[in-house]
């Protein structure tokens, strides 16, 4: 069985699936009429993380032949999720071929690096109940934005919110309404995130949390990286996964950089 950290020639890229295990199978379905080798799960995967829906998905997987690695979103079961173990390869390993990519997690794709960084702010949690649909640990703190950025570049970003400085197609429509506040505080997450990106100067980054396909120009100071969102289950699989080739995730650097792995904080 192939590892997730084995270079892939083709990746699947997924938006949000909020545990919906139909579509999620039959997104690895897709991914493997595609001929991905690995799929990379934006967030909001596996909210409450229950056998049905990992069992299935770790069926289908195993069936196609595939493994997938995914970042946290906002609406996960983070009590659940962190009862597993960071095991010595840095990854958390909910079954043979799903695995979770720690907050920071850095890794490389032959000439490729890659980082991790999941965690959104929800700006509905105030409709929400702490320990059943929401939990304090979905925002990325200070601590772990400084570990993400300490290792420098990476060619590709796999999050689950935008970085400042991206108008997402929509969004403003569907924040409409929502307190003040809560806009403010996603503001500062999306601000955080951004710093990070400022220092990792990815050519490519990727998104979910929004629910929109879209992709952009981020224009930073002396760099400019290709920013896609995706969209959500119940949405046709086009808007909510794309598959590339391992060369297009940005390799653009020669391996003359330092390249560490900082110690996951999530």
């Amino acid at each position: 069985m192939r590892s997730f950290l084995d270079p892939p020639a083709r990746v699947a890229i997924a938006g949000d699936w909020h545990a919906d295990t139909r579509y999620a199978v039959s997104a690895v379905e897709q991914a493997s009429k595609r001929d991905a080798d690995v799929l990379v799960h934006l967030g909001d995967f596996g909210y409450d993380f229950t056998d049905e829906y990992l069992d299935a998905l770790e069926d289908a997987l195993r069936r196609h032949g595939l493994v997938l690695g995914f970042v946290d979103g906002n609406h996960e079961n983070f009590d659940r999720l962190l009862t597993w173990s960071v095991a010595s390869d840095g990854l958390r390993y909910l079954r043979d071929r799903i695995v979770h990519l720690p907050r920071g997690f850095r890794w490389r794709w032959g000439q490729t690096t890659c980082l991790a960084l999941g965690g959104a702010y929800s700006i509905d949690r105030f409709l929400r109940t702490p320990g059943r649909s929401w939990w304090p640990q979905e925002s990325i703190t200070p601590q772990q934005a400084q570990q993400a950025s300490v290792a420098g570049l990476a060619d590709a970003m796999f999050c689950h919110d935008c970085p400042a400085g991206i108008v997402v197609p929509g969004a403003a429509i569907d924040r409409f309404g929502f307190p003040a506040t809560e806009l403010q505080r996603s503001a500062e997450h999306q601000a955080l995130l951004r710093a990070v990106v400022d220092v990792v100067r990815p050519v490519r980054l990727w998104h979910g949390h929004f629910h929109h396909r879209y992709q952009a120009v981020l224009h930073g100071d002396g760099y400019r990286t290709v920013v896609d969102g995706l969209g959500k289950n119940v949405e046709p699989i086009d808007n909510n996964m794309v598959v590339l080739n391992l060369a297009g995730l940005g390799f653009h650097r020669l391996s003359s950089r330092c390249f560490a792995s900082p110690t996951p904080s999530a």
